[in-house]
């Protein structure tokens, strides 16, 4: 195997040879960064800036009147571009007028929560039909169950007589009975829109809500299989399982594994400018490491 070193400490802190050149991982790690900038773009700050000091190496360095590099401040990645032709702002915004995106685990926890709410918005669609379909069989009852009657031998042969019979039983019951069932049906396609709305923002609130019903309807789910057991009921049964163990552990929820502190801390190490600085090139590196081609900012600037 070719192994590419160099000095100690030349690469910067966590590179042990010039990055791109190290053997690929039989396993190579998700990076959620890069999937944020090849949705967003490159997040980089002091585009417009007239003048760069030594304070802004963090985020952008001149390299001795060639092009500036500029800091993706989501994937570490940097970019080189030519100073502006004409600057808006004196310098580089300082640290309390940029805002840092989220990377690391906060970036990865905010992809899983907005998987878990797209599965609830889909629940959302599935109940608003049932609930409509429902309401309209209580709005035309009468009518329904005559249309049934007339057709019967035409239902029976389309279709055969169990759902026949499941027809004859629902437009059987009660005008107070279907009332219940699509006030109760409404009611929970409406909690799974708030739960939805809820982990898309990345709110605390919604990963107990989310937790709560989720696990109740663990409870029907398995003694539906005490019945029967298919294909679709066993996928419908782990993913709610895999949810509740997430949000229960991962979340840190009820105060487990420090709970909202530990959480708060987490996102403090991973997003905070001290993660920034942990990963700088070493000493007095002209230029950064990690090089793209030069052009337009490939991201919002400030």
């Amino acid at each position: 195997m070719n192994t590419r070193t160099g000095p100690a400490g030349q690469w910067g802190s966590g590179f042990e040879s010039p990055p791109g050149t190290e053997a690929p991982r039989r396993r190579p790690r998700l990076r959620y960064e890069l999937l944020g900038c090849a949705w967003h773009g490159h997040d980089l700050v002091g585009t417009d800036a007239a003048t760069v000091v030594a304070d802004d190496a963090v985020v952008v360095r001149e390299s001795g009147g060639g092009p500036r590099w500029h800091r993706c401040l989501r994937c570490d990645a940097w970019v080189a571009l030519p100073p502006p032709a004409r600057p808006t702002r004196d310098g580089v915004p300082g640290r309390e007028e940029i805002v840092l995106p989220l990377r690391g685990r906060p970036l990865k926890s905010r992809y899983i929560l907005r998987l878990i709410a797209i599965d609830r918005g889909l629940h959302f669609l599935v109940l608003a039909a049932l609930a409509g379909g429902v309401f309209a069989v209580l709005a035309n009852q009468t009518a329904l169950q005559q249309d049934l009657t007339a057709a019967t031998s035409s239902v029976q042969g389309l279709f055969g007589a169990d759902v026949l019979g499941q027809l004859q039983h629902v437009l059987s019951f009660a005008p107070s009975t279907l009332w219940v069932v699509g006030t109760g049906v409404a009611v929970v396609a409406v909690v799974e829109l708030v739960e939805g709305i809820g982990l898309w923002r990345g709110r605390r609130w919604a990963e107990y809500l989310t937790f709560v019903m989720t696990t109740l309807l663990l409870v029907p789910e398995v003694l539906e299989l005490t019945s029967s057991v298919t294909v679709g009921k066993l996928i419908t049964l782990v993913v709610n399982l895999a949810v509740v163990a997430y949000l229960l552990l991962a979340k840190r929820l009820f105060g487990l594994r420090g709970g909202a502190g530990a959480e708060a801390a987490q996102r403090d190490r991973d997003v905070g400018w001290a993660a920034l600085e942990r990963h700088l090139p070493d000493g007095p590196t002209t230029e950064p490491p990690l090089t793209t081609t030069t052009g337009a900012p490939p991201g919002r600037g400030t």
